[in-house]
């Protein structure tokens, strides 16, 4: 028998399946080494962290200017919010650019000399470590074509990540509450962005947990099935949907 709760857990977990599918035919039929995992991994890490990043910045700021909007702000007043509003917005912007691809610059430098790729500099994407733009300029030149193809199941995995603040303003607008209201600024900063962090720190633990593999000649296609499993399932959504399962045949 199916509950409405087992049905709203199997809509979450299809398209997870989706993308943990589609993974693995990119692996297989690309014939991908361990590098070209890693490598992947690192590119669906920036990207994804990245566009999580600026669609909250630029999201965020879309609702401090409707606020100002609602609020009847005019004249002097209206003007100088927005310019604050803006300022900030812009702030992060350049911080999180700097900070985030910094980052993954830093760490292609680590994973360059554990994993080179042809035509790649033998300092990864160091010279780019303060320089966003010329990060993005090399990860097209060296890595999207065929790593991009990767960006497409991870970016259906992490679609709740970049999605969150969009379903949480549609939530309080449904109970006529205002999304500032309901929480504290400290907490809605770490909404914002502590997210795409979260992500980058569980995909590097793989990516090293590839590396040990690899450098243990543990190099098979179950390796990359087994942390493919990790990354794109939603294992606490199965845990409740097995728990269902269980209190609906002790019942």
């Amino acid at each position: 028998m199916t509950t409405d709760s087992d049905s709203s857990v199997v809509r979450v977990i299809t398209p997870n399946l989706v993308a943990f599918f589609i993974g693995l035919a990119l692996a297989w039929f690309l014939h991908w080494e361990t590098s070209d995992l890693v490598w992947s991994l690192w590119l669906s890490s920036l990207v994804i962290g990245y566009s999580t990043i600026l669609f909250r910045i630029g999201y965020s700021t879309l609702l401090g200017w409707r606020t100002i909007h609602d609020d009847g702000y005019t004249g002097p007043n209206r003007l100088a919010s927005l310019l604050i509003g803006g300022g900030v917005a812009l702030f992060f912007l350049a911080f999180f650019s700097v900070h985030f691809c910094g980052f993954h610059a830093g760490h292609s430098v680590f994973l360059s000399q554990f994993f080179p790729l042809e035509g790649l500099p033998d300092d990864g994407f160091g010279e780019a470590f303060i320089n966003p733009i010329l990060l993005w300029k090399l990860v097209f030149q060296h890595l999207m074509i065929p790593y991009g193809l990767f960006i497409i199941p991870t970016f259906i995995a992490e679609r709740n990540a970049i999605l969150k603040p969009f379903r949480k303003d549609a939530q309080s607008s449904d109970e006529s509450e205002d999304l500032t209201a309901k929480k504290p600024r400290k907490e809605l900063t770490e909404d914002l962005f502590a997210g795409p962090y979260k992500n980058v720190i569980r995909m590097h633990i793989l990516i090293f947990f590839f590396g040990g593999c690899h450098f243990l000649k543990i190099d098979s296609f179950a390796v990359y099935v087994v942390v493919s499993a990790v990354y794109f399932l939603p294992w606490s959504e199965l845990k409740q949907l097995w728990s269902n399962r269980d209190r609906a045949t002790e019942a």
